[in-house]
């Protein structure tokens, strides 16, 4: 079975919460993003785990205060209980102007849970 309409809706909608709860340091919204054991690597470094994932989405917002995240482009594909997901991330310091840091692609393993669709993985490749 593919992916209905909802579930591509509630994909996208963990996409976004994603972008806000790490850009403002939500530590527990953004590893509710995940499963419990959810992977998170960021190209300089993995966090498994909600702790680990809560510590550093808390320890991102204190080093980067202005990082806006802008991911779109999402691509999405599964069958209605697990799906794959890939997405365009352009990061900007938003602190004196609007500097790109950074821009690169996601990978992302999603899982339809109780709760709703959560990442199970999530790959960040810079460009």
């Amino acid at each position: 079975m593919s992916l209905t309409t909802d579930d591509q809706v509630e994909i996208w909608a963990l996409y976004n919460r994603y972008n806000h709860t790490i850009d403002s340091g939500d530590g527990p919204g953004f590893a509710a993003c995940f499963t419990e054991d959810g992977h998170l690597d960021t190209g300089s470094g993995t966090q498994v785990g909600a702790d680990a994932i809560s510590t550093f989405a808390a320890a991102n917002k204190e080093m980067m205060p202005g990082l806006r995240h802008l991911a779109h482009n999402v691509v999405t594909d599964g069958d209605g209980e697990v799906a794959t997901g890939s997405a365009f991330l352009v990061a900007y310091d938003v602190t004196g102007g609007h500097k790109v840091l950074a821009t690169g692609t996601y990978a992302d393993d999603l899982v339809k849970t109780p709760a709703g669709w959560r990442f199970t993985k999530r790959v960040f490749t810079s460009d």
